[in-house]
């Protein structure tokens, strides 16, 4: 359980990260109309329309497990969520400046 819930909080990292970029992306489209751009606003909506599905999987109650079993999909979901945190970060650094 606390897999899920660590794994909703890195979601909502990424979300907010993805929202930021977007913007930054939004600002730089309208002024330069770049085809690199427009791809990385479509790549970044994707990856929103991603993490929030990964927020929907993680958000419902899971099924009941006998006790002391963790599930195996709020481990995986958590490790890509990281993963991707670790890569919108490097991302948001690089298209800040």
């Amino acid at each position: 359980m606390v897999l899920r819930y660590l794994g909703m909080a890195v979601a909502l990292a990424n979300i907010s990260i993805i929202i930021i970029l977007l913007s930054i992306y939004w600002k730089n489209y309208r002024k330069w109309k770049s085809e690199y751009t427009l791809g990385l606003l479509i790549f970044g909506t994707f990856l929103l329309i991603q993490n929030l599905l990964s927020m929907g999987f993680l958000a419902p109650p899971p099924p009941p497990m006998p006790s002391g079993v963790e599930q195996g999909t709020d481990y995986s979901l958590l490790l890509i969520n990281i993963s991707q945190l670790i890569a919108l970060s490097a991302l948001l650094k690089i298209s800040w400046k």
